[in-house]
C-alpha cells in the first residue's frame, strides 16, 4: 500500500478515535467495515467523501493542526488514491473502491450489503421523516436510524428470515428455487400448502390482522435502505392481509392505516454488525412485556358489553341485535365474535363466583378479585355444557352443588381446570359429591387436591358401570319406577310434580318407540 495512503487511513482512523462519542466510533467503524465488506463505487466514493469532510471538520475545531493540514486540499484527489491502493492490496486488475465490492440485487440482512435501489422515506398526516433521538440501542450497539413512512406494499418481506427457515426449504425442495415475493407472502399467510403444516394460520397473521385495522402498527418495522424487513415480517404480512381483503372484513379506515406505515430505516452509514446487532435485540432477547391477565381484558369486554345492552330500546335485545351488539364489539378490541361471547359468559360466571365468596362467606372483596383473576381460565370451563347432563347444567341445578365448586375453586382443592370437566359425573353420584364436601373440609390443599380426585375417579367408576349394565337394564328400571309414580305426580299444581317439559320428552321418547314398534318383527306386532 502506499505510504502516504496508508498514513493517510492510519491517521482517519486515529482522528475517529478521538472524535465525539457520537461521531468517532461512528466513523471507525463504517472504515473498518468499508475495507471488509465494500459497497458500491458511487456509495463508497461519496461516503469516505463524507467521512474525510467530518473528520477534518472536527481537527479544525479541536485545533488538531497536523490532521486538518493532511487532509486539505482535494477530498476527491484522496479518495481516488485510497481507491487504488485497494486495488493493489487485493490484487483487483482495474482500480476499485476501497469500501467497493459488486453490488447484487438482493443480500441479507446481515451481510453488510445491500441492493442499489433506495426505498425513500415519506412524509404522512404532516409527520417528516427524521432521525430519531436518542440514538436506539440494540444489542448494546447504538444504531442510527431515520423514521418516516413507506407503502405497507414497497416494503420486502425478509425470506432469510429463521422463522422460515424449514418452510423456504421445503419450498426450494418442491421448485427447486426460492420464492419470490407474492408467494413469501403466501407463506406466511398460510395459503400455500406446505408438508406438514396442519394449522392453516400458523403464525397467527389473521388475529394480528384484527388489532392493527383497529390500533394501526405500533412498533415501528425495521428496514434497511433497499427497504427489506430486518424486522417486521408478521406485521407487515398482517396489513397485506387488510390490503388484499376483498370480503368486506376490512373498512376503507381499517385499510388506510394498513396502508402507510411508520418504519425505522437504517442509515447509509448502517454496517453489517448494525443489522446483525438490530436481528439479535429484537429476536433473541425478550421484550418484557407482559400483556394484561384474560381477566382484565375480559372486564373491558364485559363492561362494554353492558354499557351497549344499557342503550338499547328494548330491556331484552333479539338474539339477532345481541349477534350485533357483540360484532361491534369484537371489532373494537380486535377478537372474534366467539372470543367476546367467552369472555362475556366467564365474566358472568366469575362474578356470582366473586358474590357468593364476598357476602356469603364474608371474604375480602379484593382478595376474591386476586383468587378469580388467578383461577380465571376455569370459569371457561365451568360455562360449558349448558344442555343436560354438561358441566355447567350440572352447575346450575342446586345451589348447593356450585357453592360447593366454587369453595373448591377458591381453595385451590382443584389440581387442574381438566378436573372441571368430570364434575358432570360427580354430580349425579351423591357418594362422589359426599367426598367433594370431605374435600373442601380439609385444611391441608394436597388433602383436598386428593379427596377430589377420589370424588371424580369414583364417578367415572360408577358411570362406567352403569353404561355396561346395558339398555335394557335401564329401560326396565325406569319403567318399573315409572309406572309406580302416583296419580298426584302429574299433577302440575302439585310441588315436585313432573314438569310440562319432561312430560313433552317422555312423549318424544313413546313416540319413538310406537315406530320401532310397528317395524319390528315381533310376536307383540304380529
Amino acid at each position: 500500500m502506499n505510504e502516504e495512503v496508508k498514513k493517510a487511513l492510519t491517521e482517519l482512523l486515529h482522528a475517529a478515535d478521538s472524535m465525539s462519542a457520537d461521531v468517532g466510533p461512528s466513523i471507525k467503524d463504517t472504515l473498518l467495515e468499508g475495507l471488509a465488506n465494500p459497497l458500491s463505487v458511487d456509495e463508497a466514493r461519496a461516503l469516505l467523501t463524507k467521512v474525510v469532510e467530518v473528520v477534518r471538520e472536527g481537527a479544525v475545531r479541536r485545533g488538531d493542526a497536523e490532521t486538518a493540514r493532511l487532509l486539505d486540499g482535494d477530498v476527491a484527489a484522496f479518495v481516488a488514491k485510497v481507491e487504488q491502493a485497494r486495488a493493489r492490496l487485493t490484487g483487483a486488475g482495474r482500480p476499485t473502491s476501497a469500501l467497493t465490492r459488486p453490488a447484487t440485487p438482493k443480500a441479507s440482512p446481515g451481510s453488510g450489503s445491500r441492493g442499489t435501489k433506495r426505498l425513500h422515506l415519506r412524509s404522512f398526516d404532516g409527520i417528516d421523516p427524521a432521525p430519531v433521538r436518542p440514538k436506539p440501542v440494540f444489542h448494546e450497539r447504538p444504531v442510527a436510524v431515520q423514521e418516516g413512512f413507506v407503502r405497507a406494499r414497497d416494503i420486502q418481506l425478509w425470506d432469510e428470515n429463521e422463522r422460515l427457515h424449514i418452510h423456504l426449504n421445503q419450498f426450494h425442495q418442491k421448485y427447486g428455487r426460492g420464492p419470490d415475493a407474492e408467494e413469501l407472502v403466501a407463506i406466511m399467510q398460510g395459503t400455500m400448502p406446505l408438508p406438514g403444516i396442519d394449522e392453516a394460520d400458523q403464525f397467527a397473521i389473521r388475529s394480528l390482522a384484527k388489532s392493527i385495522a383497529v390500533n394501526g402498527v405500533r412498533k415501528a418495522p425495521i428496514i434497511d435502505l433497499d427497504g427489506t424487513l430486518l424486522d417486521g415480517n408478521r406485521r407487515v404480512t398482517a396489513c397485506y392481509h387488510i390490503l388484499e381483503d376483498g370480503k368486506g372484513e376490512f373498512t376503507v379506515e381499517e385499510k388506510r392505516r394498513a396502508e402507510w406505515l411508520k418504519v425505522w430505516q437504517l442509515t447509509e452509514h448502517a454496517t453489517a454488525r448494525d443489522r446483525e446487532a438490530v436481528i439479535v435485540s429484537l429476536n433473541f432477547e425478550p421484550d418484557y412485556k407482559q400483556d394484561w391477565p384474560e381477566y382484565v381484558k375480559a372486564q373491558k369486554v364485559h363492561e362494554q358489553w353492558e354499557a351497549l345492552l344499557a342503550l338499547e330500546p328494548r330491556a331484552n335485545p333479539t338474539v339477532v341485535r345481541q349477534r350485533e351488539i357483540r360484532r361491534d364489539i369484537a371489532r373494537k378490541f380486535a377478537l372474534s365474535t366467539n372470543e367476546v361471547s367467552r369472555y362475556i359468559n366467564m365474566v358472568g360466571l366469575a362474578r356470582e363466583f366473586e358474590d357468593y365468596q364476598v357476602i356469603d362467606c364474608a371474604k375480602d372483596k379484593f382478595a376474591v378479585k386476586h383468587r378469580a383473576s388467578d383461577k380465571f381460565q376455569y370459569f371457561d370451563e365451568l360455562n360449558k355444557g349448558k344442555s343436560a347432563g354438561g358441566v355447567n347444567w350440572s352447575l346450575n341445578q342446586e345451589d348447593s352443588f356450585k357453592h360447593l365448586v366454587f369453595d373448591l375453586l377458591y381453595d385451590g382443592k382443584f389440581q387442574s381446570w381438566q378436573r372441571i370437566r368430570d364434575l358432570k359425573y360427580v354430580y349425579e353420584n351423591e357418594d362422589a359429591v359426599g367426598l367433594l364436601r370431605k374435600a373442601r373440609d380439609e385444611s391441608d390443599v394436597d388433602a383436598g387436591q386428593e379427596e377430589v380426585d377420589n370424588a371424580i375417579s369414583l364417578a367415572r367408576a360408577a358411570r362406567a358401570e352403569r353404561r355396561q349394565t346395558g339398555a335394557n337394564t335401564r329401560i326396565r328400571v325406569f319403567t318399573e319406577w315409572f309406572l309406580g309414580l302416583p296419580v298426584k305426580a302429574f299433577d302440575g299444581r302439585e310441588s315436585g310434580s313432573v314438569t310440562e317439559e319432561n312430560l313433552t320428552r317422555l312423549r318424544r321418547v313413546l313416540r319413538h318407540v310406537e315406530t320401532y314398534l310397528s317395524t319390528a318383527d315381533t310376536p307383540e306386532t304380529r
